[in-house]
């Protein structure tokens, strides 16, 4: 009888403890939930502040193996994206498929740009009366001067840029308008700095803006790789695998990267020649070259890939386009010099530079290396050389066709009017 009921009314004559008996029966536990309930009335000795130090350290102890276990639980339930070939192929190389999408494309995007640069310059054409106007004319002005002096004398523009700031045209007066009407709430600083980018821009060139609208297109891409949601889209969209059957990928990925170096790169090489080319084919001609170019260089690879079936990675890059504009710029300006990025002193002439660089590629495709894709920036490279030695030429007739076909055109209306 004593045995059995002593513990029985210990219990009872100490509730603290009698509740960390039924709370838990393990020892951090145990004691940590004895000394919250205050089984003993301590204030002011050294074994108060003993137990005062014993449960804030018990306490954090069991935040921290709280969060511990939250963070594992949740790292087991999140899952970790990896890359598997999907699509209507089923794991098989189609050829036939990406030959005729690049054919296809090619020829459209080739007639899109002729015709618009055929618009452009009739629109030259048409405002050419502008400029021998103001020979003849030294006091009327014409409407565009109006409408720039118009803007200019705006009160918030003038507060933007001051009195007499120099623009190029209507277009950047229109755009300075534009900056200085946004809302107040924005700072006049973050305006200025606007404005002073869009100066920058409006005194590019078509062919440094064309460039520089890819570089940015680039840029995008490459941030939205550093999203970890959009991983699968991104696979699935700016990733050219050969055994997805995916044939828009071709494009799609010629504008993608996903390391920063590889990017780095590219962006470099692209704007360093990339804006002497696109001034001398004009914008329309360069776009049309540069997503050609891309698109056929990944093609290339494609159709080679079937040589080395276990050895089919996705591929990703501007390299093969960079490698056409490159191959361009040694055709239009051979005695140009450049500089390497690890030998930034030693100009080398872009005559021997270009051509080691393929031969480097060349040995690369022939031993089958995987750290580049030396398949595409062969085929970019020859591609870009044989494009100034007979390409030109072919832009040049196709636009005279097309104005041919549209005159002829326009006589049958009128004649039938």
């Amino acid at each position: 009888m004593y045995g059995i009921g002593l513990p029985a009314v210990a219990a009872f004559r100490s509730p603290g403890l009698s509740r960390a008996l039924q709370a838990s029966a393990t020892p951090v536990n145990l004691l940590h939930n004895s000394l919250s309930k205050r089984p003993f009335n301590l204030p002011g000795t050294v074994l108060g502040n003993q137990r005062r130090y014993a449960q804030g350290r018990y306490s954090r102890y069991d935040q921290q193996q709280h969060e511990q276990s939250y963070q594992d639980h949740r790292y087991e339930e999140e899952p970790q994206w990896e890359y598997r070939p999907d699509g209507p192929s089923g794991g098989r190389v189609l050829l036939l498929r990406p030959i005729v999408w690049t054919a296809i494309f090619t020829t459209s995007v080739y007639y899109l740009c002729t015709e618009s640069f055929i618009k452009h310059r009739e629109q030259l054409r048409q405002s050419s009366h502008y400029y021998f106007g103001r020979l003849g004319n030294f006091y009327g002005g014409s409407t565009d001067d109006s409408q720039i002096a118009d803007i200019m004398r705006d009160p918030k523009v003038q507060s933007l840029v001051g009195w007499s700031h120099a623009v190029t045209g209507l277009g950047h007066a229109k755009t300075l308008s534009r900056i200085a009407r946004l809302p107040d709430w924005i700072p006049l600083e973050v305006k200025r700095t606007v404005a002073a980018f869009a100066d920058r821009w409006h005194t590019l060139s078509r062919g440094q803006r064309c460039v520089y609208t890819i570089a940015a297109l680039n840029t995008v891409v490459l941030g939205m790789w550093q999203i970890p949601r959009l991983l699968p889209f991104m696979a699935r969209t700016f990733l050219h695998d050969p055994r997805t059957g995916r044939s828009y990928t071709l494009l799609a990925s010629s504008f993608s990267h996903r390391e920063v170096w590889h990017f780095a790169f590219n962006t470099i090489g692209l704007v360093s020649f990339g804006s002497v080319v696109a001034d001398a084919m004009g914008t329309e001609q360069f776009t049309a070259f540069y997503l050609s170019a891309g698109v056929i260089s990944g093609l290339a690879s494609h159709l080679l890939s079937p040589l080395r079936a276990a050895l089919i990675i996705p591929s990703l890059g501007a390299s093969g386009a960079v490698y056409a504009v490159v191959g361009a710029s040694m055709m239009l300006n051979p005695d140009s010099k450049i500089a390497l990025i690890f030998l930034p002193f030693v100009p080398i002439s872009i005559s021997h530079a270009f051509p080691a660089l393929l031969a480097y590629d060349f040995l690369g495709a022939i031993l089958g290396w995987q750290k580049f894709g030396h398949v595409a920036h062969l085929t970019g490279g020859l591609l870009g050389i044989a494009y100034v030695q007979w390409g030109m030429d072919q832009w040049t007739q196709l636009v005279r066709a097309i104005e041919a076909q549209r005159a002829k055109r326009l006589k049958q209306n009128s004649i039938e009017r």
